[in-house]
């Protein structure tokens, strides 16, 4: 799954494989370097909305050794829920992803 990953503070866009996603939060694979406490946003096409799905995120790990990696870095990000719609949009995408 893909996503459009936005890192305002540092001014840089990218689109970013999704490895795992949930409710909480998601493990997402980027090109840029990422910290600990970072403020992001993950932009998601979802089949049932018409807009795309912006969720509001904050990094939570850098998996380690990854500054030094040539390719993408892995790292976890926990949602930051502002609405109930946001989250039964998500879940409503993770049901069509096939997620349990």
């Amino acid at each position: 799954m893909q996503s459009v990953v936005r890192h305002d503070q540092a001014g840089w866009q990218q689109t970013a494989a999704i490895v795992d996603i949930g409710l909480g939060g998601a493990r997402v694979l980027v090109d840029n370097a990422l910290a600990p406490g970072d403020d992001l946003s993950l932009s998601f096409t979802a089949p049932t909305l018409w807009d795309p799905l912006v969720l509001r995120a904050r990094v939570a790990w850098v998996a380690s050794g990854a500054a030094s990696s040539t390719g993408p870095r892995a790292a976890g990000v926990a949602f930051e829920h502002r609405s109930t719609d946001a989250v039964f949009a998500l879940y409503e995408l993770i049901v069509t992803l096939g997620y349990e």
